[in-house]
């Protein structure tokens, strides 16, 4: 028999049985999906990390302390947890601001963080307090004013109280009332809005909206509302990247003296460059890729196994049909092929409809997160696609393969006598 003809009893033989057939497809259907979905979306969260650490700039600095007794470095989550970190201090930031010791400093700022009730107008919410240097724009140049301007280094020397608002928290409070020289309550205490930031980001550390911070003066902030001394971290940005290597050593040089480090594997603070944070998102998304798409193959081993089983069931079913196309002069090459082509068919056209659900699933998934503010890139992964279709084929392959064989070695008079 050629192969178009077997090809063509295979295609009769699944349009017989069409609800088996729906069946064994949706196994495959799921498990391609699911590869598809996964990695789409592992691909686009590492673009979106990507695309937003990339937006600060490659000659950004981020000096983290460490917290007290382990090596973990402090986090937003670690210090609005209320992990007492008390290592840098704002002498730190003063000296860093020293254009004769580091002329190759553009900006510096330090930033402290606490998460506080803020109320206006009966209006009431939980908001994070960021308080910055002046500098903290031109570090931070994702962030940009949108209304008014951020506050002065007079301001932050003179403990006053004046607070920058993001974009959402501004919409929350005002509205479409101009928020500029109107005060809220932070923690009871009056601050005269200044500024207001443009939208920017989304949610990050942990669900926290970076559109809901209030920006108030790095001093203002420790003196007069938090009452302590310390930072959380510094931010620096240098004038260009062939500076970093000599910026991290002449900086934890300072720091160590400032904070009477004699072993620098003591040091109570780490230095962070944006190209390493980056090589720490590939190193994380290369695991969680691997990780989702060990999930995603044990769905397409589960939709092989019940390939398997139905394809035991025709061939259960079929027995008597198998034993007349024998006598007919069908070889067992010819039945192994038939049997083989239709589960070829089944997960083939499983992975295209898997496929197919997997790509509008994930452009929805990307249109969602887009339009809840997120710089989310609508990315499809084309070798999760090839892969998957590919996996699907060799799974009709390996687990008809059985099922093939053992209607091909029936035996046609036995066959031809069973009910």
């Amino acid at each position: 028999m050629n192969p178009l003809s077997i090809i063509k009893q295979s295609l009769i033989a699944l349009k017989a049985n069409k609800l088996r057939s729906s069946f064994s497809i949706l196994g495959i259907v799921i498990g391609v999906a699911a590869v598809v979905i996964i990695l789409s979306m592992g691909q686009g969260l590492k673009g979106l990390v990507t695309n937003e650490i990339e937006a600060f700039g490659p000659n950004i600095l981020d000096i983290a302390v460490k917290i007290p007794g382990s090596d973990q470095i402090s986090t937003v989550v670690s210090m609005v947890q209320g992990v007492k970190i008390t290592t840098l201090k704002v002498k730190d930031v003063k000296a860093l601001q020293d254009k004769d010791r580091f002329p190759y400093i553009e900006a510096v700022s330090g930033q402290a963080i606490a998460q506080e009730w803020t109320t206006y107008g009966g209006e009431e919410k939980l908001s994070l307090i960021y308080g910055c240097s002046p500098d903290y724009p031109l570090v931070m140049r994702m962030s940009k004013i949108g209304q008014g301007r951020f506050f002065t280094l007079g301001e932050d020397d003179g403990l006053s109280k004046v607070v920058v608002l993001g974009s959402g928290i501004a919409e929350d409070f005002f509205k479409k009332e101009d928020p500029l020289g109107k005060k809220i309550k932070v923690k009871g205490q009056n601050f005269k809005v200044v500024g207001v930031f443009e939208p920017q980001g989304g949610a990050i550390f942990g669900g926290i909206d970076i559109n809901d911070f209030l920006y108030i003066p790095l001093q203002t902030a420790l003196k007069e509302f938090l009452g302590i001394d310390y930072l959380s971290e510094i931010v620096v940005t240098i004038a260009d990247e062939k500076y970093s290597a000599q910026a991290i050593e002449e900086i934890s040089r300072m720091l160590r003296k400032h904070h009477n480090i004699q072993n620098p594997a003591k040091d109570d603070f780490q230095i962070t460059t944006m190209e390493e944070i980056l090589e720490q998102v590939n190193e994380i998304s290369v695991i969680l890729n691997l990780l989702l798409g060990f999930l995603a193959a044990i769905s397409l081993l589960v939709g092989g196994i019940g390939i398997m089983n139905i394809m035991l069931v025709s061939v259960s079913e079929r027995t008597r049909e198998v034993g007349l196309r024998k006598s007919l002069g069908a070889t067992q090459r010819d039945i192994l092929w038939q049997f083989l082509i239709e589960s070829l068919v089944i997960t083939s056209l499983g992975g295209f409809i898997g496929i197919f659900f997997g790509i509008v699933v994930s452009l929805m998934v990307g249109f969602g997160v887009q339009y809840q503010g997120l710089n989310w890139p609508l990315t499809i992964s084309w070798l999760a696609v090839i892969v998957a279709f590919l996996v699907s084929m060799a799974i009709g392959l390996i687990f008809g393969i059985y099922p093939a064989r053992k209607a091909s070695k029936l035996n046609p008079i036995e066959a031809m006598r069973k009910e």
